[in-house]
């Protein structure tokens, strides 16, 4: 199995995913092993959850109840890996890391590691924190771990418990809205509604400025988001809201379980937004 370096180049991509078509997107918080280089420029230490199936495992992982990566492995015999950074979904205090098995073959070793910068990532790299092993049936496993409380507070850590009727119904009406705002191509409140994601960055790396992150994300979304996009009737799409982080924010999908927040299929490569959003005090936007 080959290593990987962690390495941080000095770019800034928030959106990555909006520059990827529809299959990349799907699978866009999974690193898997084909010599994937970390792109962050902080912080010097990092959290990673590292998932090493065989046998055909297919398993999710949650952090804080919030879909962090996933391993679908096809062939029956074989064998693979993930890396994702996980520094947005960690918070002071205890955390629960969860593993759901997606199938009833395979095994699957499920690591929490922390990394520092320019560290190899591997199986026996790293300080492990955290790590389950399991042989693949229908059974969750939840187990917690209690990290610094010196850690940074996430925004998303306080937003509001949406898990009543209205909640819900504002949760809909906010998504058909923002999906409007996409059609119309209106990046500045595109941006606007990401706002939280923007001072994640800045909380990371507080040596570049909001201005900064603004002109950069305003740059890659009118590359992407053009007015040649195709869009579906969002009055025809089911709209799905998956509660996550323990009733604290919902993933928002289509009845089948694709992106709300994307261009149509009738595109050649359909592009999308982020999905995760919450409400505080009252306004609901995107968060990590």
């Amino acid at each position: 199995m080959k290593a990987k370096i962690l390495t941080y180049l000095k770019i800034n991509i928030p959106f990555l995913c909006l520059l990827c078509c529809l299959a990349t997107l799907a699978s866009f918080k999974t690193m898997t092993q084909n010599d994937k280089i970390m792109q962050q420029e902080e912080p010097e230490k990092f959290l990673c959850i590292e998932i090493y199936g065989k046998k055909g495992s297919n398993v999710k992982v949650r952090l804080n109840d919030i879909p962090v990566s996933e391993l679908l492995i096809e062939n029956e015999k074989g064998y693979g890996n993930s890396l994702t950074l996980v520094n947005y979904y960690a918070i002071p205090g205890i955390n629960t890391l969860s593993v759901y098995p997606l199938s009833q073959k395979g095994t699957a070793t499920i690591r929490l590691v922390r990394y520092n910068k320019g560290e190899i990532t591997g199986e026996n790299n790293g300080e492990t924190l955290l790590k389950i092993e399991i042989e693949n049936d229908d059974t969750p496993i939840h187990k917690k771990i209690e990290l610094s409380a010196n850690r940074k507070r996430w925004s998303w850590i306080d937003t509001d418990i949406i898990n009543g009727k209205k909640s819900k119904e504002e949760a809909i009406t906010f998504s058909k809205s923002f999906y409007k705002i996409m059609e119309q191509n209106d990046i500045s409140k595109m941006i606007a509604a990401a706002d939280p994601i923007l001072n994640y960055e800045i909380l990371s790396k507080p040596k570049t400025s909001k201005e900064k992150l603004i002109k950069e994300w305003t740059k890659g979304l009118n590359m992407v988001f053009t007015e040649k996009e195709i869009y579906d009737d969002i009055n025809s799409i089911s709209i799905k809201l998956n509660p996550i982080a323990n009733g604290k924010l919902f993933e928002v999908t289509r009845e089948d379980g694709s992106f709300l927040f994307r261009t149509s299929d009738k595109n050649e490569f359909p592009v999308g937004f982020k999905s995760i959003i919450g409400r505080k005090n009252g306004v609901w936007k995107f968060y990590h």
